[in-house]
This record gives C-alpha cells, structure tokens and sequence, in this order.
C-alpha cells in the first residue's frame, strides 16, 4: 500500500493538472503516471520534477533513449523496481530492441557496443559512488566521443535516476498497469 496515495487529476490544484497534461503528452504516455501523480499533492514538487524530466531526461546531447537506459541500470541497480519497470516502457517506446534490454538488465558488460557500455558503467557508478569516479572514468568517456556537455548530461542523468528512484521507494508508489502495455 502506497504511503502517499495518488492524486487524481479530477482533485488536484490546476497547476498539478497542468504538469498531468503536459507530462503525459509529451511523454507519450495514455495518462499521467503514478510517479506524477504522487507528486501531485505539491504542485511545486510536480513542477519541479516535470521541469527536470524535460531539461535532463528529454533535451541534451546524449540521445533519450541512451538517457532511459542509463535510468533502467541505476533504477535495477538501486532495487527501484517501479522506476525500472516505468523505463523499460520507455525504452520500449523509443524502439530500444527487446535483446538489448535483456542483456543490460541481466548483465551491464553484455552490452554489445563498447561506447554504450562505458556511458551505462559511469553512470552507476556515479549513482553508487560520485567521489569514487576517477580521471580514468572520465577519460574513458572521452575515448569514446564524449565531450564535457554530455559528460555533464550523464552525471545529471545519474543523479536524476537517483531522485526518482527515492520518490518512488519512499512513497512505495506501485507501479502504473500502464507500463506492461505501452511500447509492445
């Protein structure tokens, strides 16, 4: 049982139905999720929250899909199984294929490109451990293309995750009926 109950948009203030509408428009989703809905108690927080999606998981350099992955390992690293499932269903959406998912949720080095590899393995570390990173994290990014703008966006990425991942396990949001439908 959710220690935070949802919020439905017939009850929330208009600024929180604002942040419902435009969450799940832009993300493609049949209706605001549960981990909007949650936050829609203090349409600051939702706000907050919708804003750091859009600047951090949407727009950037490094490519949604790549973002959603990252979000996938930090969220199974961390036991966060709503935050997991919910980007699973994203990746899905954005066309990430079936195998790729398997791998990566069963082991991080099964990830058959080596730049996707070392972007997924810097960013749970950084989750886990930000003052372990070393030069030679950071170098191995580099190797691989990165320049410090999406270096930064992986850093931001991990720490997004991170967030998510605590409002979701804190409330013990349950996880959206949707999500075992959108994408397939």
């Amino acid at each position: 049982m959710p220690y935070v109950p949802l919020l439905e948009p017939q009850h929330a203030s208009p600024e929180s139905q604002t942040v419902y509408e435009e969450f799940h428009t832009r993300m493609a989703f049949p209706a605001p999720p549960n981990f909007i809905k949650t936050q829609g108690h203090s349409p600051t927080v939702v706000r907050g929250t919708w804003e750091a999606v859009r600047n951090v998981l949407v727009l950037g350099e490094i490519p949604r899909w790549t973002k959603e992955i990252i979000f996938v390992a930090i969220s199974k690293d961390r036991g966060c199984r709503y935050c997991t499932a919910a980007h699973i269903a994203c990746c899905r959406v954005l066309g990430v294929s079936p195998q790729l998912l398997e791998d990566m949720v069963r082991d991080l080095d099964s990830l058959p490109e080596e730049r996707l590899r070392a972007i997924v393995k810097f960013a749970v570390k950084c989750s886990r451990d930000p003052q372990g990173l070393t030069e030679t994290d950071f170098e191995q990014l580099r190797r691989h293309g990165l320049g410090h703008p999406e270096i930064v966006e992986v850093i931001a990425m991990s720490a997004f995750a991170v967030y998510a991942n605590i409002i979701a396990d804190a409330t013990a949001m349950n996880s959206d009926e949707m999500f075992g439908s959108i994408g397939k």
